[in-house]
């Protein structure tokens, strides 16, 4: 037994049960054990490869997009670029690269990571490109124009869940079965942790049906509201490109290790868990700190708007044989429906006056 199990082990046999939230926030965020601190995760040999990993056009492209805006709303030399969960430094390099093929002057590079090790990769990544500003947590960034990409960053926050039946909130939970093995269950509502007031505008559609689950992330709403801020009081853009949908209903739980499926519960530290964003609830958000979230589109048709596959035939052009392949299958990966294409979408948060304006992307 690994020391994360042994430790959430523990917990369980004293207390008898723990919240999914609390579950997920230990596998993945445990500051000794935790999935996020560990060494090796994104890539060919890690757990799941992220669209900057697959093609140096995804950074690229959306770089261009918050140079677009860094011109577009004459921010001048005040505004900062940032990243939140910039994984490997990967995306953030070809942005800079990009970015730096424009007159426009480079803005200040802030990274929000906990990670050490990842910052770690980040530092030998990114130390010739850029002076770099790390930050633990959203809230000290600086108060001025921010513009911001999250890629694939919501989806890791630890999530609750709940469900309505036989006349009662449930919260979904992980206990000990009478063999002592972890399952999945419903725990009654703790009265320390009721109902959020989000979902009760969605609650009676979930009273309707006794199989509906609603999902929400309780990290999403301060980190949300943070960015909008900046962005509602200073100017700029924010990015988030995730998989998800537009509301907070349906189970979409799910854990990868080495690249495949596993079960959530059997790998805690090991494996990375994650679960659809809710995009209605960033846009609520933005929407009460004075700022407009254009609605989301499929990642698949953003990138190809952006000139993606124009992009490809520049790189292919009197390329050999092999590159021109593997763009063609770089491109697929991306905008395939099949592929990462419809189910990532692409948000973008603006200010509610910039926003009235035909934005690349949504036009």
């Amino acid at each position: 037994m690994s020391a994360l199990k042994a430790i959430i082990h523990a917990q369980l046999s004293a207390n008898g049960a723990m919240t999914l939230h609390d579950f997920m926030a230990l596998s993945l965020y445990h500051p000794q054990h935790g999935y996020y601190h560990q060494d090796q995760v994104i890539g060919k040999d890690g757990d799941f490869i992220t669209a900057p990993e697959i093609s140096q056009m995804f950074g690229e492209l959306t770089g261009l997009w918050l140079a677009h805006q860094f011109q577009s709303q004459q921010l001048q030399n005040n505004a900062i670029l940032v990243e939140l969960g910039p994984g490997r430094g990967t995306l953030m390099a070809d942005l800079i690269r990009a970015w730096r093929q424009t007159p426009l002057p480079l803005p200040p590079i802030h990274l929000v990571e906990t990670s050490a090790s990842l910052r770690s990769i980040q530092q030998q990544r990114l130390a010739d490109l850029a002076e770099i500003h790390w930050h633990d947590q959203v809230d000290t960034l600086p108060d001025q124009p921010l513009l911001m990409i999250a890629n694939e960053f919501f989806d890791a926050l630890a999530i609750r869940q709940y469900r309505f039946h036989h006349n009662q909130w449930w919260e979904r939970g992980i206990r000990l079965d009478k063999d002592g093995n972890w399952i999945l269950d419903w725990l009654d509502l703790d009265t320390a942790n009721p109902l959020p007031d989000f979902l009760s505008d969605h609650a009676s559609a979930a009273q309707d049906d006794k199989d509906q689950i609603m999902t929400y992330a309780p990290q999403l709403a301060p980190i949300a509201k943070v960015i909008s801020q900046r962005i509602g009081n200073y100017g700029g853009a924010g990015l988030i490109i995730d998989y998800g949908k537009s509301d907070c209903f349906g189970d979409s739980l799910q854990a990868v290790m080495k690249h495949h499926p596993v079960d959530p519960l059997s790998h805690p530290g090991e494996a990375d868990i994650t679960a659809w964003v809710d995009f209605s609830h960033l846009s609520h958000l933005a929407e009460q700190q004075h700022c407009t979230a254009l609605d989301p589109v499929p990642q698949g048709q953003f990138l190809k708007s952006l000139g993606l596959l124009e992009r490809a035939e520049q790189l292919g052009n009197n390329a050999a044989p092999d590159l021109r392949r593997r763009l063609v299958s770089e491109v697929d990966r991306l905008v395939n429906p099949a592929q990462m294409g419809q189910a990532f979408k692409v948000m973008a948060i603006l200010p509610d006056a910039y926003a009235k304006t035909p934005q690349p992307g949504w036009e």
